[in-house]
């Protein structure tokens, strides 16, 4: 293993410790919102609200935490080239959304309708829709049991986002639990983000597809043919394809053609 490949390992093992540090003190600024800020209800009212306390620094503290434990849990995976950047870019659009909605605060229940709280709102949507659909474009790419555990999670968090937008962005008759679906989907992708930093997705899709369309150039002591082309002709075995003979072929001919002369 080169210094340059150790590195990158150390660099990857250090970001996920991160990360998984970064996300376990996020959840436990949360659970310390619902406990210093009693008079909000977690059915009803939405965990933005806690930004509107006397304590909402906890709260913007927290949400950029996640921001950056996001960071360090999605950065060894896209170094690794295991999404795809239609991926990529729902993975920024969570972690971006993540910082607009702490910039700009919810408005009020009741209060009149805001820029900035359109703004918050929208956010919020758009961050919570990013991570679950960035995470089935990789899981789709991958095969193996990790890619079916992140495509399944994921799948449960979208199915989970239609009553809370439901009531978020509409009336429903949901909207009395609000609070209580925010939190629901909010911890579901909290276990999505751990799940996509720390779980092996498993070989890619296209190059395991290629290696199973021709299992006759795939045994050992082969050239798969993921390998690559050397020289203009590809090697299979003893054999190299593209009308040359290789080196045991020679030394046959060779045994029974003396010299270039005629078979006896």
């Amino acid at each position: 293993m080169t210094d340059a490949r150790l590195a990158l390992r150390v660099a990857n093992r250090l970001g996920r410790l991160l990360g998984l540090a970064a996300a376990a003190v996020a959840l436990v600024l949360f659970a310390l919102l619902h406990v210093l800020v009693a008079r909000l209800s977690p059915v009803t009212d939405t965990i933005s609200d806690y930004a509107l306390s006397p304590d909402g620094w906890i709260f913007d503290t927290a949400v950029l935490v996640l921001a950056a434990s996001s960071i360090c849990l999605l950065g060894p995976l896209l170094r690794r080239q295991a999404a795809v950047p239609s991926a990529t870019a729902c993975y920024a659009c969570w972690c971006l959304g993540l910082v607009v909605l702490t910039v700009f605060p919810r408005d009020p229940v009741g209060a009149p309708t805001t820029v900035t709280g359109e703004i918050h709102k929208w956010a919020s949507v758009i961050a919570l829709l990013s991570l679950p659909l960035g995470a089935l474009l990789t899981a789709r790419r991958r095969r193996g049991p990790g890619a079916r555990v992140v495509a399944v999670t994921a799948a449960v968090c979208l199915v989970a986002l239609v009553p809370f937008v439901s009531a978020y962005l509409a009336s429903s008759p949901l909207k009395p639990y609000l609070g209580l679906i925010e939190r629901a989907v909010a911890l579901g992708e909290v276990v999505l983000l751990l799940l996509l930093g720390t779980i092996r997705l498993g070989l890619q899709a296209t190059a395991h597809l290629a290696a199973e369309s021709a299992p006759g150039l795939n045994q050992p002591g082969s050239r798969s043919l993921l390998d690559g082309w050397r020289g203009g002709a590809y090697r299979a075995g003893d054999v190299q394809l593209g009308g040359a003979v290789d080196s045991v072929g020679k030394r046959r001919v060779a045994g029974q053609f003396g010299g270039g002369g005629r078979r006896r």
